[in-house]
């Protein structure tokens, strides 16, 4: 454990200088102001719009998309809410109890006995319907029922939401006895608001979306780890051209509204950004985090990815998706467990992302393209979300001539058909996915 600490410190030198320090007002991280500013986005219909964006104490959702993406159902019960054009507005704290729900009833197998310590809490009255239950080795574990019009709380031990006079958005500490902190739950709903509110194109993901695709602390059966607020800072700097509008000023001089098309060209732009410079602000200039095959899984959560330096196609795609999560892109895992249907030919993982169009929107595959040490950026030519599937090494008919399966990662139990098949835990059937087979026959079988 010493050894691996010595490591991840070394390999974040240059997260310490990412974000300038927050103020003497002890706040865990970069206090952001978040005023209320006028809308970036427009709707895609003429005759619809949404008059102001969210703030410090609602965030929006729009609701002009199919019902297969979003639908007003999921709204009904919103509190706080008040409907604009084709918008509804959702109080913080709302979201915040409707996330952590939703985390709850869908939570994977491997999380349930450990639910307190990520933060759930369950049992604290506020109309949550859950069973406490001991397993056979003296664990504790808590099983939910469903009830819809349950409403679950997380854990506030040791930092609490808050804002200020100045509308700043951040985490604050507060006193807390003996060392004890909140688990990972709190850092990651906060997180998910926050790119919520500070970049334009968290707006445009529909509700279900940005649900099971941006909100989920977990992405398969990783281990867990508070990686939101070390790569949410790292991040923070690149992507500072796109936040919204926050000062009287900045919001004057912004008078161009932000379309669906060119928030397309938007996310595209931020995907490519992100994998072009991550592995070297994640690891050091001259030393990025690279390709090592056969490390999954010993080393595929992102903090591991981080401290070693390297990892293999899993590892490298569960940080790329991290570091999008966190910044409000939905992501999510991809792959085949056996090549031609034979665990002998290998497995293979990568990553989609979804790109939110006039039907609703659709998921557009990459590959993480780590080594790109800093100032090779340009040369490198990393993966990105235009690229021709056929340049991909593996999106060729050979591959995809029938015997291949396809499989992408969900959160959502119900309506999955499938689970996700993970090569390195075979038989393991705790991530629910979805069977995405033949599509990429589809495409790659045109593929030479």
């Amino acid at each position: 454990e010493t050894m691996a600490f010595t490591t991840t410190t070394f390999r974040l030198c240059l997260l310490i200088t990412v974000v300038a320090p927050s103020s003497a007002d002890t706040s865990s991280s970069t206090s952001i102001n978040i005023s209320t500013s006028p809308s970036l986005l427009r709707a895609p219909s003429s005759s619809s719009s949404c008059a102001t964006r969210g703030n410090s104490t609602h965030i929006r959702w729009w609701i002009q998309y199919p019902s297969d993406f979003i639908s007003n159902d999921e709204f009904r019960n919103v509190d706080d809410g008040g409907a604009d054009g084709n918008c509804v507005y959702q109080s913080s704290e709302s979201a915040r109890a409707e996330m952590t729900t939703y985390l709850y009833e869908n939570i994977m197998p491997y999380d349930l006995p450990n639910a307190l310590t990520l933060g759930f809490d369950p049992s604290d009255g506020s109309g949550a319907s859950s069973s406490r239950h001991t397993n056979t080795d003296g664990t504790t574990f808590f099983e939910h029922e469903s009830d819809s019009n349950a409403i679950l709380r997380s854990t506030y031990r040791h930092l609490q939401q808050q804002f200020d006079n100045q509308n700043t958005y951040s985490l604050r500490k507060r006193d807390c006895v003996d060392g004890l902190s909140d688990g990972i739950l709190n850092q990651t709903l906060h997180y998910s608001l926050l790119s919520k509110v500070l970049y334009p194109w968290a707006d445009v993901i529909p509700h279900s979306i940005f649900m099971e695709y941006v909100v989920p602390f977990a992405i398969v059966n990783e281990p867990r780890v508070d990686y939101r607020p070390l790569l949410f800072d790292a991040l923070w700097e690149m992507l500072k051209e796109w936040e919204v509008p926050t000062t009287t000023m900045q919001m004057q001089q912004q008078t161009q509204m932000t379309s669906i098309k060119e928030t397309q060209t938007m996310i595209k732009e931020v995907v490519k950004r992100i994998n072009t410079r991550l592995w070297s602000i994640l690891g050091c200039p001259s030393k990025p985090i690279v390709f090592h095959a056969g490390l999954t899984p010993r080393i595929y959560d992102p903090l591991s990815v981080i401290a070693y330096g390297h990892s293999s196609c899993t590892g490298l795609a569960v940080l790329l998706i991290a570091a999008l999560r966190s910044v409000g892109i939905a992501a999510r895992l991809v792959g085949t467990p056996a090549w031609y249907g034979d665990e002998e030919q290998g497995n293979h993982s990568w990553l989609e992302v979804f790109i939110p169009d006039d039907n609703g929107g659709r998921w557009i595959f990459l590959e993480p393209t780590p080594g790109i040490a800093e100032g090779d950026e340009d040369a490198a030519n990393a993966d990105d979300l235009d690229r021709d599937p056929c340049k991909r090494w593996f999106c060729k008919a050979d591959r995809f001539n029938g015997s291949t399966r396809v499989f992408a990662t969900r959160y959502t139990k119900e309506g999955a058909s499938t689970s996700y098949p993970m090569a390195w835990a075979v038989g393991d059937e705790g991530v629910v996915g979805e069977d995405r087979s033949e599509y990429y026959t589809d495409v790659c079988s045109k593929c030479s």
